[in-house]
């Protein structure tokens, strides 16, 4: 399998035939590659999906297309134990070559969907036009604000001691 330096939005699907315990490591080397970024593998045992079940975990968890995923129905409902995803970004933008090895097995290759960044200009007629105008004034500071609570607060001190002073006399 050949991936380009170019290639985005693919999501591998591999079954892993083995008994034994599977982790990045083992699938590095079952793949004949030098690296790949953990953060786009998913190794996943398909008991652990529950109701989502593998459809759901690509239709929601990756963004494949249900047409796709509707293709390989039977193909996937077959598969049990584990499975692994790879995403396209976990060779790192780098060209790579892949082997596939036992325990791997080779399902499919799906297109994430992407996503829609087109947005419908709004049509409303307060957004035409250029907005104009003089800005608003210049807030007066909570200095001055500040300032008369600390006079008035002394004032009371003074007040209270003045008082103070004529009882104690």
């Amino acid at each position: 399998m050949q991936i380009t330096a170019t290639e985005h939005g693919v999501v591998r699907l591999f079954a892993i035939e083995t008994a034994r315990e599977f982790d990045h490591a083992a699938l590095v080397e079952a793949l004949g590659v030098e690296t790949l970024n953990p953060e786009q593998v998913d190794i996943i045992a398909l008991e652990d999906l529950d109701e989502l079940g593998l459809e759901g975990y690509l239709a929601l968890g990756m963004g494949i297309p249900a047409d796709e995923i509707e293709a390989m129905r039977p193909q996937l409902a077959a598969l049990k134990g584990d499975v692994v995803l790879i995403r396209s970004a976990a060779f790192g933008g780098k060209a790579t070559t892949l082997t596939p090895q036992a325990p791997l097995r080779w399902i499919a290759s799906f297109g994430e969907v992407p996503l829609d960044l087109a947005a419908t200009p709004i049509k409303t007629k307060s957004a035409q036009g250029i907005i104009t105008g003089k800005t608003p004034p210049v807030r007066a500071s909570n200095s001055k604000v500040l300032l008369w609570i600390l006079m008035a607060f002394g004032l009371i001190v003074l007040v209270t001691l003045s008082m103070f002073v004529r009882i104690a006399v």
